[in-house]
């Protein structure tokens, strides 16, 4: 990626670039503040060219009148031509002032009522939840199906963000299944939205992209790539999964350590060939996944106690102490950042030099989230390992 352009509209402290709402905000504020120095600068020359010195009226006076005047009082404190065309001026900008001021306080107050009624706040505030990026035609059984696989969420820990039409997103409102979904309609390539939907403090972001009429499969994929970025710059910890249609996307977001990639047209591909050799393989596949017997492969840390150990060990446990079959072994298992900045630290803490070469070679060359299905008996556990196992869903 090249360096990125300097700006002038950067928030000190964090290299950031303001929000168009902050940018409005700020314009407003400095819009009131220079009509009301100017009203006070008029005032002044009032006073001091317009003849209330000359009548016996203080500084104050002045104000007070021209406040009466813009109430639409017809008092005059001088009747001297200076008074009343510098009395004429703040009169002009103070209506300035009042309409800019009610404008200001208008919009705010209708922003403000608008962000409530589409849960802005409570979305910014949550943590630990799961962000759904994009529309599907049966987003209703992903989600669902998400519940399913992580029986610790409820529906109001995900947030969909969306930009389908109303029909689309009122008929998912009133479904009784998904009571409680947080909806968020805006544009999710957009780094306000994500900020909206709390994605600082989510645990996990998946994006599907947004199918449409006018869409094809390459501006899809493209905008999934540009949220992926925009998510893993905001959160460096969230486990983010993309699922995308063309292979070029997938090897992008490989190429910038997306780990979690879903290219649908591969998985179909491969099952399709295998189909052609062994009768039942596309069952199999759906079984493994998930048939809906609570029974499915899944993945789970592996116990600090077994780190070093022999596989053949680990799979003797599984069997005999849990009735669960172990498949393999995930090595380097999490988000890629974490797991070499855990290999650093570690290699700094030795003192031969060999080892902590041995070690940024290894950090160099690592692939995460790597699969190996049934190691030899005598495969040794490495740390940042999952175990891949078949078994009921916890």
């Amino acid at each position: 990626m090249g360096k990125k352009a300097k700006s002038d509209n950067l928030i000190p402290g964090n290299g950031r670039k303001k929000s168009l709402i902050s940018r409005i905000k700020d314009s407003h504020i400095a819009v009131i503040t220079v009509i009301l120095v100017l009203v006070l600068l008029v005032c002044y020359a009032c006073y001091m060219l317009g003849g209330a010195r000359e009548d016996g009226l203080s500084f104050w006076d002045v104000i007070v009148y021209n406040l009466l005047a813009l109430a639409g009082n017809d008092y005059e404190f001088t009747g001297t031509p200076a008074g009343r065309i510098l009395g004429l001026i703040v009169l002009v900008l103070g209506v300035l002032a009042l309409s800019t001021i009610t404008g200001y306080i208008s919009s705010a107050l209708v922003a403000s009522k608008l962000n409530a009624e589409r849960g802005i706040k409570k979305m910014q505030n949550m943590k630990d939840h799961i962000i759904v990026c994009g529309w599907k035609n049966d987003i209703k059984n992903l989600i669902t199906g998400i519940l399913r696989k992580n029986r610790n969420l409820s529906v109001s820990d995900i947030i969909l963000i969306t930009g389908a039409d109303d029909v689309k997103t009122q008929a998912l409102k009133d479904d009784p299944v998904l009571k409680g979904l947080n909806l968020l309609k805006g544009d999710f390539t957009e780094e306000q939205t994500l900020k909206n939907a709390g994605i600082g403090a989510a645990a996990k972001v998946l994006i599907i992209g947004e199918s449409g009429e006018n869409l094809d499969d390459e501006l899809i994929d493209s905008r999934v790539f540009v949220t992926a970025l925009l998510a893993r710059n905001l959160n460096s910890k969230c486990h983010i999964c993309a699922q995308i249609r063309t292979e070029r996307y997938r090897n992008y977001l490989e190429a910038q350590g997306c780990a979690e990639i879903i290219y649908t047209e591969e998985y179909t591909r491969h099952i399709l060939t295998t189909s052609t050799n062994y009768s039942g393989m596309s069952k199999v596949m759906s079984s493994l996944l998930d048939n809906g017997d609570g029974i499915s492969v899944q993945i789970e840390p592996v116990p600090e106690k077994w780190i070093g150990r022999k596989y053949s060990e680990f799979f003797d446990m599984y069997k005999k102490e849990k009735n669960i079959l172990l498949l393999g072994i995930l090595e380097n298992m999490g988000v890629e950042k974490e797991i070499k900045h855990s290999i650093l630290s570690e290699a700094q803490k030795s003192t031969n030099y060999g080892e902590i070469i041995q070690r940024l070679k290894t950090v160099k060359s690592m692939e995460t989230n790597k699969p190996l299905l049934n190691p030899g008996d005598d495969y040794l556990i490495p740390a940042n390992s999952g175990a891949i196992i078949l078994g009921a869903e916890v």
